[in-house]
């Protein structure tokens, strides 16, 4: 089950209010904390959590926070021998507002994330020999994403790819994706098809037709919906009490890319992913949120077991 997940670290900054400002509102009696995030880290702490032998590749900025971050990646058992440190650029960093009905707005300012360039590949062509599965979201310049999916697919690799933020993704680059995870708006963004709440099953083929092996579309406390070539499956969301949306979607992703290191994509594999994100969405903060294994296999059906 080796998992390298390529992406963001960020420090996030987030603020508790009781709901998401409007533009030129100044919203006052927030609670604030600090945590560590972005989108790959989330991801790769997600895969290392549940299970995942993971290796993370990432850019660090020139502060205090990349040795904050690099302890916590080793303390999380994730393989930190790629990580790249940028010397004229800082840490990325989220603002985010949670509002308290657990929905929340985010602005990143990426510095050293963006770092992660294609001439770095190189460095990488070992890692991605000895993998099951990479990981990739869209927090890093899209060449890069472009040119290691493609490597991956020559080697035979299978490629998750979250496109968060959303970004439009062109033909070479679709065909090299196993597994495209995509909230709604997402991939309505990036099919070109509005989504009117029942039409998925038109824009998730329509994401097949562009090369996607696999077309997953999470629908956040509805669930998950999921289309390929053989099959459509869509399994209801967990009631749970949400509280915090943050790293919902990217728990799910690392909980994916653990099971689908080790088989194909199946019922099972979206029902467990769903379940992690089910829990993470009950506490608060970007990694603190993300279970471990055994708490999602407590979670579900006992005899889905991973």
């Amino acid at each position: 089950m080796k998992v390298v997940v390529i992406g963001s670290s960020n420090i996030d900054m987030v603020a508790q209010v009781n709901h998401l400002p409007a533009p030129g509102e100044t919203v006052g009696d927030a609670s604030f904390i600090q945590s560590l995030g972005g989108k790959g880290a989330n991801q790769a702490v997600a895969a290392a959590r549940l299970g995942g032998s993971v290796t993370f590749i990432t850019s660090l900025g020139n502060d205090m926070y990349a040795e904050i971050l690099k302890k916590h990646f080793k303390k999380e058992g994730i393989a930190t021998d790629y990580i790249i440190d940028d010397v004229n650029q800082p840490t990325g960093t989220a603002l985010i507002f949670v509002a308290d009905s657990g929905e929340n707005c985010i602005a990143v300012a990426p510095g050293a994330n963006y770092s992660l360039l294609p001439g770095s590949i190189i460095h990488f062509s070992k890692v991605i020999d000895e993998a099951d599965i990479i990981v990739m979201q869209a927090e890093i310049p899209y060449e890069t994403i472009k040119r290691i999916a493609l490597l991956a697919k020559q080697k035979g690799k299978k490629v998750l790819f979250n496109p968060a933020p959303a970004c439009l993704i062109d033909e070479e680059l679709m065909k090299a994706i196993d597994i495209l995870v995509v909230n709604e708006l997402e991939a309505a963004f990036i099919s070109g098809i509005e989504y009117t709440g029942n039409n998925l099953e038109e824009i998730a083929l329509s994401l097949l037709q562009a090369g996607a092996r696999n077309a997953v579309i999470t629908l956040g406390s509805q669930g998950v919906y999921m289309k390929n070539d053989k099959e459509i499956i869509q399994l209801p969301g967990y009631k749970v009490n949400a509280i915090d949306t943050i790293a919902a979607g990217d728990t799910f992703c690392g909980a994916l890319a653990v099971i689908c290191a080790q088989r194909e994509i199946d019922r099972d594999a979206l029902s467990f992913a769903n379940a992690a994100a089910a829990i993470a969405v009950t506490r608060s903060g970007a990694q603190p949120s993300i279970p471990t294994l055994t708490e999602v296999n407590a979670f579900i059906h006992p005899q889905i077991n991973f």
